[in-house]
């Protein structure tokens, strides 16, 4: 063996380790949760880049993204309905396939939901905000869900196997696609009720979406936030008689109606004539840079930028 090879050796048994370790991690072998991190072997066993590159992997998103979430809830929780926000533990997880997005949810001490976010990774690195609500149902509730498939007779208790997979393009493409004892099933990611979708419609819509450009960064700040009493936007069907539609294009007609507290109903129907989506506006919130988000009353106040729900729906007084 050559001096050569022998320098070698050591580096290339480091990197084995490393390469085992990430493996193990990542197939369940060493356990690991927010609460009780995998432990790592010692300098000896792995080189300080390994280590850290494992450790990475094993919490699935980067610090930049925590400093982002963290600076929003910050700003959202100096405001009601968001106070509960100050004391609550924050999970991440992957937000579905093709996303470069991350659903947040918070739970208070007693770990009861309280509220999420929706974070995107723009192009230049950075993160923006998307959606977020406040409540006990927040997005892609499993206990929710479970109770749905339950009363939907597609399961016969809580505990019976199911295979549910996150799905989301944007607040009213978001769903559950659900697979128990190979049949397939699909459920809103916000309300569980069972929606009239299949693989292929679901294919024609994720092909006419077309991305989101969600502000704000990390650096903005609420300025305003106006929330009122939910109503029942069936009380009227405008949609159904031929009244024009609300002009919410201006951000400043839409603030001035929300803001005297006037009613205003939200319609879409993002699956073509399948479904219909009426939902009561509820109040608003403005932030630093512009940006305005429409509260929409949907088990809890779901908040969604202004900008989306122009693309997919009408308002309707």
């Amino acid at each position: 063996m050559t001096d050569n090879r022998r320098r070698t050796m050591p580096r290339l048994c480091k990197l084995a380790v490393a390469g085992a370790l990430i493996w193990t991690t990542l197939s369940g072998a060493v356990p690991a949760s927010a609460d009780s991190p995998a432990t790592l072997p010692s300098d000896s066993l792995v080189s300080a880049l390994a280590r850290q590159v494992a450790l990475e992997l094993v919490q699935g998103y980067p610090a930049e993204l925590e400093k982002s979430v963290d600076g929003w809830i910050a700003s959202l929780s100096a405001r009601q309905p968001f106070a509960a926000w100050k004391t609550a533990s924050r999970d991440i997880e992957p937000l579905g396939p093709g996303t470069h997005g991350w659903l947040v949810t918070l739970r208070s001490p007693a770990k009861q939901a309280v509220g999420y976010l929706v974070v995107y990774a723009a192009e230049d690195g950075s993160y923006r905000l998307g959606e977020y609500g406040v409540g006990p149902q927040p997005l892609f509730d499993k206990a929710s869900l479970s109770r749905s498939l339950v009363a939907n007779g597609i399961v016969s208790s809580h505990s019976s196997p199911y295979r549910a997979e996150k799905l989301y393009l944007h607040p009213f493409a978001a769903v559950w696609k659900v697979t128990v004892e190979g049949e397939t099933y699909w459920f809103d990611a916000k309300t569980d009720e069972q929606l009239p979708l299949d693989d292929k419609s679901w294919a024609r819509i994720r092909e006419a979406f077309h991305g989101l450009s969600p502000e704000p960064d990390a650096a903005a700040a609420v300025t305003k936030l106006k929330l009122g009493e939910p109503f029942d936007p069936y009380e009227r069907l405008p949609w159904l008689m031929n009244e024009a539609p609300f002009d919410a294009d201006a951000d400043s007609d839409f603030v001035a109606r929300v803001g005297q507290g006037h009613p205003l109903r939200y319609v879409c129907e993002p699956f073509g004539d399948k479904m219909l989506y009426a939902i009561a506006v509820v109040g608003y919130t403005g932030w630093s840079g512009g940006r305005i988000d429409a509260a929409l009353e949907m088990y809890g106040s779901r908040f969604v930028p202004l900008s989306t729900l122009r693309s997919y729906g009408l308002f309707y007084r």
